[in-house]
């Protein structure tokens, strides 16, 4: 059906069938739920989230969908905590925080928030994160800090 000459009823018809689709789908229809919160929650910080938080929020959706052994051999799922600390450090961020960066799964359930032009990356686990930069040929960073998105948010911009 072409949206664009389709009247009212019709879209409310397909919109319903769309919907009862996601109903019969309890993973799918809580992460709809769940992004429908994030966006309810945002509102009030709507002029300083754009495309880049909405591409990284993207991102993670996709990666939620991985399973054990996504990678070809052990890979694990992501933690469901270190979902939980990126989407509250995507809640204390904005796109000029955000700018730069993008995410990648990891083997070992954490996600890796890397910078696109310099050789630094911010790894987010369940408890904690680290950091590191290339600075010179030689590696920089800190392991095992305890997780905050202010702690976070402070070294995405010393990096």
């Amino acid at each position: 059906m072409n949206t664009t000459s389709a009247t009212a009823p019709e879209l409310n018809a397909q919109l319903f069938l769309q919907l009862s689709n996601i109903a019969n789908n309890e993973s799918y229809l809580q992460k709809t739920l769940d992004f429908i919160i994030g966006l309810a929650k945002s509102e009030n910080h709507s002029d300083a989230r754009g495309r880049v938080y909405t591409e990284l929020l993207e991102r993670l959706s996709d990666f939620q969908e991985y399973e054990a052994g996504w990678d070809g051999d052990n890979a694990l799922p992501l933690n469901h905590l270190v979902v939980k600390n990126f989407k509250s450090l995507l809640q204390e961020s904005t796109d000029s925080d955000l700018l730069g960066w993008t995410l990648f799964p990891l083997a070992n359930g954490t996600l890796l928030l890397q910078h696109k032009r310099r050789k630094s990356g911010i790894n987010i686990g369940s408890n904690g994160f680290s950091y590191y930069t290339i600075q010179n040929g030689e590696a920089q960073g800190e392991n095992h800090l305890d997780f905050s998105p202010q702690a976070v948010l402070d070294i995405m911009k010393q990096i």
